[in-house]
């Protein structure tokens, strides 16, 4: 028998209510995967005019999704992505580099999230070579102002 109470029951770990007093009001909030949104789409570019950083937040998940970002240039083809897998955060912050040299102009980001469907035979895989449905789809656009080259 083991003399540590923590292990005996992990929810009086008085360590939990020191280091996450609010965990147990996050974890009441977590919403299914048919009702994960993306709440916030922003982007700001940089003043090198190379790069955009961007913040994406969704709604607190139980089951954690993916999330593909595209940022299209001024015209209309893509300047950046990025494919999320399972993200550990609900909030995120990035910077995209933009493939080519500096074009201003107004840019258009698209972000979406779905959960593809598991491998029937092996339900630890997902088919990632199939189309998903998405479960939520946002754009922000934004500009990079005229600039000098760097």
């Amino acid at each position: 028998m083991s003399s540590c109470q923590i292990c005996q029951n992990p929810n009086d770990d008085p360590n939990k209510a020191f280091f996450f007093p609010d965990l147990d009001g996050v974890n009441d909030n977590r919403v299914p995967p048919e009702e994960v949104r993306i709440e916030k789409l922003d982007a700001e570019p940089y003043a090198d005019g190379k790069r955009v950083r961007v913040n994406f937040d969704m709604t607190p998940f139980k089951v954690r999704p993916h999330a593909d970002v595209v940022l299209l240039n001024p015209a209309g083809n893509p300047a950046a992505s990025i494919s999320i897998i399972e993200p550990m955060s609900w909030s995120l912050e990035f910077t995209l580099h933009l493939r080519e040299a500096r074009q201003d102009g107004n840019y258009k980001l698209m972000a979406r999230i779905f959960y593809p469907p598991r491998d029937e035979e092996d339900p630890k895989l997902f088919r990632l070579d199939i189309p998903v449905e998405d479960t939520d789809f946002q754009e922000y656009h934004f500009e990079i102002p005229a600039g000098e080259e760097e």
